[in-house]
């Protein structure tokens, strides 16, 4: 999967506008470009995961995760 320029920039334009994404593979892609290259955009969230969330309306939604609540240290 290779990630554009433009998809680069579609990524970063969908989660400041937390835009609903119907398609799973685009919402997928976008997240993977923003974990990718977020140091391009320094006024968004550093040293994060971007995930694809799944909505209740079934489409995708564009958000972060920090290394703190995608591990499962300190979990029982």
């Amino acid at each position: 999967m290779v990630i554009t320029e433009e998809d680069i920039l579609n990524a970063k334009k969908a989660f400041e506008e937390k835009a609903e994404i119907a398609d799973e593979a685009t919402a997928t892609l976008y997240a993977k470009a923003l974990t990718r290259n977020s140091k391009k955009f320094p006024e968004l969230p550093q040293k994060v995961k971007y995930v694809a969330l799944k909505q209740k309306s079934g489409k995708y939604l564009v958000d972060w995760r920090s290394s703190e609540t995608c591990s499962a240290e300190g979990r029982p």
